[in-house]
């Protein structure tokens, strides 16, 4: 497990949600070697970085490589927001590390696909668009040839703010444009983007994006597209660090290698075990285990991210198949997303794991929750028993829930549930 070596700047949130703890799969491959190499020389957060540089590295790969769920493509486009305290967060630091990686992978892309100042969606797609007009009329526009777009937004409350004018429409076409789908103005003279490739890295304090993320922001889909990242400092280095131009020319060689091989691959497919793998873990990640909570909002789309996390991490190991290692990194960087998403918007009793727990059983109904389902759908197999039975011994001294027996084909089954009434 990573733990950072400066605690006092990741203390518990106001609900006394646990900092996330990034775990070591979540380190897999080369990108987890970038991250590994840039650390001992950076007050960045790992998890940062990290994310950080899955979002990039998947906008310079392109929209060709995917995987096929749900009637839609997922490939390498991975939404990060990073989330820090204005001072200690460590936000830009951790989009500056990697950005001399991008740029000595590709120091074209770097210069001219990475933007920010999303402000409409005119904007937007005016940076994506298709040609327009005949090439010898005097209006001729040859259009944008490269579809892809990395969007580093430092200021990531005020695409919120803006978003929320009235006739603004940069939200809807921002979710249009995680889904894939073809991007169009409503303006008199209309501009489309076909085929865009958008990713977007937003910064955003965790008291700007509770007050600026509405509920109908939350339940319309444009929050649980991003991943939440909490990011705070790792270490004080004083002096700076002192890794070597040479090293970052080295990592970025190597980045530009796979990126160039993984720009070529088609539709992806997982190894058989993958796929007997993934049917337990989309299990998992579907059951629904946080309620109608705001916390539930957020991680709504928890098994197509860990899909397109996956693909990408594949992507990254120069593979066109997803293996149980590329899930396991998936998942445990969804993990980490989903801790973040809990500190920031958990709340309720003061113990998040019992306000979790609280809103799994209480979406169990009259049927109830087994100790089973606890362990493996609402906290990913992530607890000892020990703590499962302090859970469940601290949910049952509130007088709401009991534990009973259900009548089953077999032996009756002991299950949590809301008592019937409460």
């Amino acid at each position: 497990m990573w733990t950072p070596d400066v605690e006092k700047e990741g203390s518990p949130s106001p609900a006394g949600r646990p900092w996330p703890v990034l775990d070591d799969a979540a380190l897999y491959g080369l990108a987890g070697k970038i991250v590994k190499t840039i650390e001992p020389h950076t007050e960045a957060d790992p998890a940062a970085m990290l994310f950080t540089l899955y979002s990039a590295t998947g906008a310079m790969i392109g929209r060709r490589p995917h995987m096929f769920a749900g009637g839609e493509e997922h490939g390498a486009r991975v939404w990060s927001l990073i989330i820090g305290r204005t001072a200690g967060g460590m936000k830009g630091t951790s989009w500056a590390e990697i950005r001399r990686v991008i740029r000595a992978a590709d120091e074209n892309f770097a210069s001219t696909r990475i933007m920010g100042g999303l402000s409409s969606a005119e904007g937007l797609i005016v940076q994506l668009r298709d040609p327009t007009g005949e090439p010898d009329d005097d209006d001729f526009d040859e259009g944008v040839l490269d579809k892809r777009l990395l969007m580093v937004e430092s200021e990531f409350a005020t695409v919120l703010s803006q978003g929320k004018r009235e006739g603004n429409t940069l939200l809807p076409r921002l979710r249009e444009a995680w889904d894939g789908g073809t991007l169009r103005t409503t303006t008199i003279r209309p501009r489309v983007a076909s085929n865009p490739h958008v990713v977007i890295v937003g910064h955003i304090t965790p008291t700007e994006l509770r007050k600026k993320l509405s509920d109908a922001e939350r339940a319309g889909g444009t929050a649980n597209r991003f991943l939440p990242v909490m990011s705070r400092r790792s270490k004080r280095l004083p002096d700076g660090g002192d890794l070597t131009d040479a090293t970052i020319k080295g990592l970025g060689a190597e980045l530009a290698q796979v990126v160039s091989e993984a720009a070529r691959v088609g539709r992806m497919a997982r190894t058989v075990e993958a796929a007997k793998y993934w049917q337990d873990l989309y299990m998992r990640l579907t059951a629904d285990h946080a309620g109608d909570s705001a916390v539930a909002q957020v991680i709504a789309r928890a098994a197509p991210q860990v899909l397109r996390l996956s693909a990408t991490t594949a992507l990254l190991d120069g593979c066109r198949q997803i293996t149980i290692d590329h899930l396991q990194a998936a998942e445990a960087m969804w993990s980490y997303a989903e801790d973040s998403a809990w500190y920031v918007f958990g709340g309720g009793s003061g113990n998040p794991d019992l306000d979790r727990l609280r809103a799994f059983v209480d979406a169990g109904g009259d049927e109830g929750v087994s100790r089973t389902d606890i362990s493996a759908f609402c906290f990913g197999r992530n607890r000892k028993k020990a703590e499962l039975d302090d859970l469940t011994s601290a949910l049952l001294e509130i007088d709401d829930y009991e534990e009973c027996l259900i009548p089953t084909a077999g032996r009756p089954a002991k299950r949590l549930r809301r008592k019937k009434g409460s």
